[in-house]
Parts: structure tokens; sequence; C-alpha cells
């Protein structure tokens, strides 16, 4: 495949913006979830049997995807409970024009509150909105009560079963969340139009929505009605999760209709100090806390793993010397890009030839982080690269006989399958490979 062209003043780390636009949330690495239905693979139901089997798998695949997240977030690493405080004042709940009292002042929450105990509340019912600063952790945030819901599914034959969905792939403004839903369903899970609507219809669902802030600017506002109006509609869930910047949510003119907000709040010197100190990195503690600069550049989970992982790579010295916090920021993510890059890789698809050096590797990834910015999407499936994703003619030839050629294979075993149960299965099978073949090449020849 030929190399892109180096990007225009772009860095790996920033395209090209600030700081909130360089940091999208939890995750740097990114996270790929196959879908389990789709790829023909068995999924072993889970929970009480006397739950209805379809669901119990769309169960393990949630809980599988959940855990697979947790595992790759790097703000899982860092296990500390974050702090947490009340905003009652960020939702407009549905009985507050009868109420005639303000609301309550945002207030901190006990250090040991847990966010399943925050939905449980009594005041909450389930109806929740978690907000925080970049990469403060409210997607892990929300995967760790997603995993606890999930277990509670287990448990639970009627309890709706959590599914997690990204709001940013919501794109028309004439789709109701409800369809969107569905739609979701079937594309992530592969679960069927008529069984999503079921679903939804029959509230036995627990939809988590994240990506609201990862939606153009102008489609932001309207995600919120859709929201708002699915909360209000004759299939609106019994609960519901939404997550989102606060910088963001708080330039809405409208707030979402749930029941309270929790404010992820920065990390506090002793929750820094006590986290590296139980990894060994005292070190480091006594470098960044005689800077106070550098100490405020940590205070979110996201960034604080990212100074551990790329230690090795950053000189305290050069570090400190950086006048402005954008330099110091674009520091620390060059170290630990370079840090990535210099480890080893274990893949089957390089057991034949080597991989690719660091150079080539940052400058693909600088070109699909430019086509991910560009379609605002926050994860990578390879099935849905399109055409206009390559700028060279080989490149997109080589895409439409690869999809040509899949989709005639595809339809060719299909033709021999059916015809030969007519006229001998052998034979059958041998027609309709050189059917897709035939039929793959033209498909693909006239897509270039």
């Amino acid at each position: 495949m030929e190399e892109p062209k180096p990007p225009e003043n772009r860095n790996i780390n920033t395209g090209g913006g600030n700081y909130n636009e360089r940091i999208e949330g939890d995750y740097i690495q990114g996270n790929v979830f196959q879908n389990i239905f789709n790829l023909g693979r068995q999924t072993t139901p889970v929970g009480n049997p006397a739950r209805p089997k379809n669901e119990r798998i769309l169960l393990a695949a949630v809980k599988e995807e959940v855990t697979a997240r947790l595992r790759q977030s790097l703000h899982n690493a860092v296990l500390i409970n974050l702090g947490k405080e009340s905003q009652p004042q960020q939702v407009k709940r549905p009985w507050d024009a009868e109420i005639k009292i303000g609301l309550k002042p945002a207030e901190p929450l006990p250090d040991t509150t847990t966010t399943l105990e925050v939905f449980d509340s009594q005041e909450i019912a389930g109806k929740l909105l978690i907000l925080g600063a970049p990469g403060a952790g409210k997607t892990t945030t929300q995967l760790e009560l997603a995993q606890a819901l999930v277990k509670r599914a287990e448990e639970q034959p009627d309890y709706p079963v959590p599914v997690l969905f990204n709001v940013s792939s919501w794109k028309d403004d004439r789709q109701s969340l409800t369809d969107w839903l569905v739609a979701e369903l079937k594309s992530k899970y592969g679960v069927s139009t008529k069984l999503g609507k079921d679903w939804v219809n029959n509230h036995q669902l627990l939809p988590l929505l994240d990506g609201l802030d990862e939606l153009e600017p102008q489609r932001q506002e309207p995600c919120v009605n859709a929201i708002n109006q699915f909360l209000a509609g004759e299939t609106r869930p019994l609960y519901l999760v939404v997550c989102s910047r606060i910088e963001e949510y708080s330039n809405y003119t409208t707030q979402l209709q749930l029941n309270g907000a929790i404010y992820l709040q920065p990390l506090t010197n002793n929750q820094i100090c006590d986290y590296l100190t139980s990894i060994k990195s005292i070190e480091l503690w006594s470098t960044i806390s005689s800077d106070l600069e550098l100490l405020d550049l940590v205070r979110t989970p996201l960034l604080l793993s990212i100074t551990v992982l790329a230690s090795q790579e950053i000189s305290v010295e050069e570090w400190q010397h950086l006048n402005s916090t954008a330099d110091r920021l674009q520091y620390l993510l060059d170290a630990y890009v370079g840090r990535m890059l210099t480890r080893d890789v274990v893949s089957r698809a390089y057991l034949k030839n080597k991989p690719p050096n660091a150079r080539k590797t940052r400058m693909w990834l600088v070109w699909l982080a430019q086509q991910m910015h560009e379609e605002s999407k926050t994860e990578f499936l390879i099935e849905e690269m399109q055409p206009n994703m390559f700028f060279s003619k080989t490149q997109k030839t080589s895409y439409s006989l690869i999809v040509g050629l899949s989709g005639g294979l595809f339809s060719g075993l299909s033709f021999g399958l059916f015809f030969g149960l007519i006229g001998g299965l052998i034979s059958g099978l041998i027609g309709g490979l050189f059917f897709g073949l035939f039929f793959g090449l033209i498909f693909g020849s006239l897509n270039e």
C-alpha cells in the first residue's frame, strides 16, 4: 500500500486542535469491538435461564464488550474512586415546574459513594447524567456502572439488559432515538429489526449513551432534544444514563430531562500521591509535586496514566523547561506515543513479514486520525471503511476488487448451495465459486 502524504501542520496527538479537542476520552489506544453475532462466532448465553435466550446472548455480548473496554482503559490503571459532586442544576426534571422550591446546590458526595449507589438512589431512580472534563474518567465511570448493571441483569431475569450506545453515530435529525437504537442494535450486535423494536418498546433495554460531545457542534443540542423526546414518549425507558463533557453540555440552551447529574472532580494531591506510591513511582511524584503546573496537568486519570506509561521517555529537565501548558501537554503526548511505538508487536499478521517501523506507523496513525476526525468518529471498524478514505487510484482499485470479490464469493456460494441441492452439492459449489469470482471481478471493476 502506498504511504499517505504527511499531514500539513499536524501532530499525531493534536489533530490541529486545542486541549479539549485532542483529549477525546479515557482511551488513547482505542477499541475495536467486533460484532460477535454477525461474525458467526458462538456466544454462550449468560444470566438466569428464566430470561429469554436472545436476551441472554445480548447480555453476554455486552458483558464481553464492557470487560474488554475496561481492560483497555488507561483510566482503569488508576484504581481511584473518583471524587463526585452532585449537580442537580444540570438537568431539568419533569416535575421541577410543579415544585416551587429551588433546586439543591451542588454538593460533594462522600468519597466512598459509588456510581451504582447514585444510580440506585431514590432521587435519581436510574436516570443519570455523568459529566466531567476531558480525560476525567467519564466513559470509564459509565463502563464500571455498566459492569455492575450487567451483573444485576445476570441475577435478575426481569431487569433490563444494559446496552452501550455511542450517539456520535446519530446523523439524521428526522430519525427518532427509538429508531436509532433499533438500527444500532442491528448494526452493532446483529439484532433483527423486529426483535430490536420489541425490546425497546417493551422497556427490556437499559441504554447507556456516550459520545454526545463527539457529535458535530451543530448536532449536539438536536440530539439532546431527541433524547428528551425519547424520555417523554410511549417507548420511554425505565432507566437511562448519558455521559458528556461538561464544557459542551453547559453551552446548551436545553437540558436533559433526567433526574440528576454527577460531576467527576479532578484528582486531589493525596489521590495522585497515593496512586504513584502504590505503584512504586515515588520519584515521579517528587518530580511532579515540586512543579505546580505539572501537578495541575496530571489531575485527570487519563493524563496521570499517560505520564506513568511514558515516564521512561520523559526527560524531566526538558519537560520542566517548557513554558506553556500546551507545550508540556504536547511533550507528554509525544513521549507516550514514542513509548507505545517501541513496544513489541505480537500479531499473526506479522508472522512472515516485519511489522512496520515507527515512522510508517506514526504516519498511518495520523492519516487514520484525520479520517476519523472528518467523519466525527471515535471508534475505527475496518468493515466500515469507505473508498473515499483512500487517495490513490491503486488503493481505490484494490479496495473495489476486495469488496467485489468478497461480495461475489458470498453470492456465488449462496448460488452454489441452492443449485447444489438440485444438481449435486459438489458441482453446485464449484459452479457457485466460478460464478462468484466472475461476478466479483465485474462488480469490483465497475466500482473503480
